[in-house]
């Protein structure tokens, strides 16, 4: 039974108990891309993954083209951002030949950290998995919020989910501001100007025996809580099933 973790920061960074890559379905394709999402959700600046052959890169371009997006918001107005996203694509023989794709999923690509807990000098040493909790097989979603001081140490970090954990989560809780406290952040901006805001950050603790845990929706806290960072751009258009 192999212990994962990501939080959702623009990125999603995953390790196991053992290093190793995430294991591909077959039939499956991984097409990475990053753009830039305008304020009226249009995307710009499509850069599919260098590695795929062009042909694909070509397919992604045009299709994320037509894609549209929820942005975050920022004092009242939509904020640009840049998403790096992963599609989950079938692949489908065709009776002239060949194989068409289908999009089963749009997820956020892997990261690997290094053995030190970096990506692109950035410190993200995962939460300890608390072992009684991995072999109750216990899993979750934590969301903290907190504020970034000048050193990029988090500060009055608050656990916004769930508002009242139980024995569980408060393991998960103590490993999750225990690691919380290690990181380090960039500052936040809007534009190119640095704002005075919290961040909120989703942590899940997932078993690959299990499926993993949702999100909670926490619209009505964030509507509440306007000193919140923007959030990130959510895809709008219904890709699930349809051909790339």
């Amino acid at each position: 039974m192999r212990a994962k973790w990501f939080t959702s920061m623009g990125l999603v960074v995953a390790l196991c108990s053992m290093p190793a890559l995430a294991q591909t379905p077959p039939g499956v394709i991984q097409l990475d891309f990053k753009a830039d999402v305008q304020a009226d959700g249009v995307p710009a600046n499509i850069q599919p993954d260098a590695s795929l052959a062009p042909v694909l890169q070509a397919m992604v371009r045009k299709r994320v083209a037509e894609w549209r997006y929820r942005m975050g918001t920022w004092q009242g107005n939509p904020v640009p951002a840049t998403v790096s996203q992963r599609i989950m694509a079938e692949a489908l023989p065709v009776t002239t030949g060949g194989f068409a794709l289908r999009i089963k999923e749009v997820t956020l690509p892997t990261v690997m950290l290094d053995r030190n807990g970096m990506h692109d000098g950035i410190n993200r040493m995962p939460p300890v998995y608390p072992k009684e909790l991995m072999r109750q097989a216990v899993v979750g979603v934590l969301v903290y919020a907190y504020s970034v001081d000048a050193a990029g140490k988090a500060r009055d970090i608050e656990l916004v989910h769930p508002e009242n954990p139980g024995r569980a989560f408060k393991l998960l809780d103590a490993a999750g501001r225990a690691a919380l406290a290690q990181w380090t952040f960039e500052p936040t901006k809007v534009g190119n100007e640095r704002v005075d805001c919290r961040v909120m950050t989703p942590m899940v603790f997932s078993l690959d025996s299990k499926p993993q845990p949702k999100a909670p929706d926490l619209a009505a806290y964030r509507a509440s809580h306007p000193e919140l960072c923007p959030a990130g751009a959510v895809l709008l258009t219904q890709v699930e099933g349809s051909m790339l």
